[in-house]
């Protein structure tokens, strides 16, 4: 393959390591035989850096961590994968029957606004995510190295989508790397429904499961989790659509209106003092951030995203009071 000694030592290191990305290891191994300017290549950080992203997708790793070493440990697995049945992964996507098509419709929404607009990973914040949640209650997406730092928790959830390629993986099954889940028949049907079409039927699965959100969101009790702020209109506007059929889908979420001229959250505006009762007189609604990270994902926010940490300071003490009543309020009812 490589015949002319010479001439390939006059090229420089970097048009060398640029060359590697376009040959498979075996390639790459007889490329350093041909010279020993060539040796470090096997053992060549930057090369395995840029081998990892184009085999597998992965841009980034722990400070530990050496691209040698996991590029050796993805290609060893990733060949084990292939011998291995889907089957044979213990965990699996164990909807409840009667809410099984909602919550994959939740599912699809999340997993075709990525495609529009990628997102931060919902873990560290600073990360881009490459994974969607795929359990029943918790619909976050993660960025690798935060799956891998496992916590028994609903973020850490066995069974993640990947994002880029739509391929189902689990992530407690091997060590080192996620396990492709394929060949079932059940897998398969959340995939077709995963890459469904928009659609008038779709859209009347998505204004039931977004209604389920609601309903989801009404009950729920954890009011340690930090709440956010949405604004009043829109979410009249996402009311409708959710139980009227045939209502339209809201743009995106209208929270330029809660802000001032310098795009600081407005402390004059009302908010409701209790999670319960209708509040029709306020300019926003409160809402924690599992919903929240759904509504900004799927709508989009015009103007910032506000919550708690926006109304610490004095000028807000009276924004506190209400968010503090709001989240008592969940002890005056039995």
């Amino acid at each position: 393959m490589f015949t002319d000694k010479k001439k390939i030592e006059k090229f420089n290191a970097e048009i060398i390591s640029r060359v590697t990305t376009f040959l498979d290891l075996s390639s790459i191994l007889q490329l350093t035989l041909t010279s020993k300017s060539f040796c470090h290549l096997m053992k060549d950080e930057f090369v395995f850096k840029r081998l990892v992203e184009r085999d597998f997708g992965i841009t980034d790793k722990k400070p530990e961590e050496s691209w040698v070493t996991i590029y050796k440990q993805l290609k060893t697995g990733n060949d084990q994968t292939t011998t291995m049945n889907g089957n044979d992964c213990p965990h699996h996507l164990d909807y409840p029957e009667a809410t099984s098509a909602l919550i994959i419709e939740i599912k699809r929404v999340l997993y075709k606004s990525y495609q529009q607009n990628p997102s931060l990973c919902d873990i560290c914040q600073t990360q881009n995510a490459t994974y969607l949640n795929m359990h029943p209650g918790c619909h976050s997406e993660a960025c690798r190295t935060c799956l891998d730092n496992f916590v028994d928790d609903e973020e850490h959830y066995p069974i993640q989508l990947e994002l880029d390629t739509g391929n189902l993986y689990c992530f407690q099954c091997t060590q080192g790397q996620p396990y492709k889940i394929d060949g079932s028949s059940k897998t398969s049907t959340i995939l077709q429904s995963l890459n469904a079409p928009e659609s008038d039927q779709e859209l009347d699965l998505r204004r039931k499961a977004e209604h389920l959100l609601y309903i989801q969101e009404l009950r729920r009790e954890e009011m340690s989790l930090k709440h956010y702020f949405v604004e009043k209109q829109w979410g009249r506007l996402w009311m409708l659509f959710r139980t009227r059929e045939g209502s339209p889908l809201p743009g995106r979420v209208t929270n330029n209106k809660l802000a001032r001229s310098n795009g600081t959250l407005d402390p004059n505006i009302r908010l409701p003092m209790d999670k319960y009762r209708p509040s029709p007189e306020t300019h926003a609604d409160i809402v924690s951030v599992k919903l929240w990270r759904y509504l900004e994902k799927a709508y989009g926010v015009q103007g910032k995203a506000y919550n708690e940490d926006d109304i610490i300071a004095p000028e807000y003490a009276r924004l506190r009071v209400y968010v503090d009543d709001f989240k008592k309020s969940i002890d005056l009812y039995p």
